[in-house]
């Protein structure tokens, strides 16, 4: 699983065999621009049209689970918390806690491990 934006977007395009200049026609993005994209050089977009507009290239529909990943590692990559954690009101609740806890050194690597595991079961 691509743990990056870019890598992320270049599987989801490999895979549907657009080569990169084909991909940005659709999208209507530079080229050059583009590829620093991918190659992680810049970040991400954070407008929600210029990602919309990458789905649509992909083929993508917007509440699919690989647009909503794309959504989610563009959030990631920029440093943001993405917007499914912000729109939860519970999650949001618990962050605050979780920072200052983290932090503060109280939890071991053990204990951070089985917070992370807990989340990711949801």
């Amino acid at each position: 699983m691509a743990h990056t934006f870019g890598d992320y977007i270049r599987s989801l395009r490999e895979a549907r065999r657009l080569t990169l200049r084909k991909f940005c026609m659709a999208c209507g993005v530079d080229p050059s621009y583009y590829c620093k994209i991918e190659n992680g050089l810049v970040l991400p977009p954070q407008d929600s049209d210029r990602l919309n507009s990458y789905c649509e290239a992909l083929g993508l529909n917007e509440d699919s689970p690989e647009a909503r990943e794309l959504m989610r590692l563009s959030s990631l990559d920029r440093g943001e918390i993405p917007m499914a954690v912000r729109n939860d009101s519970i999650m949001m609740g618990a962050m605050p806690v979780l920072f200052r806890t983290i932090e503060e050194g109280r939890l071991t690597e053990e204990e951070l491990d089985r917070v992370l595991k807990a989340i990711k079961e949801g």
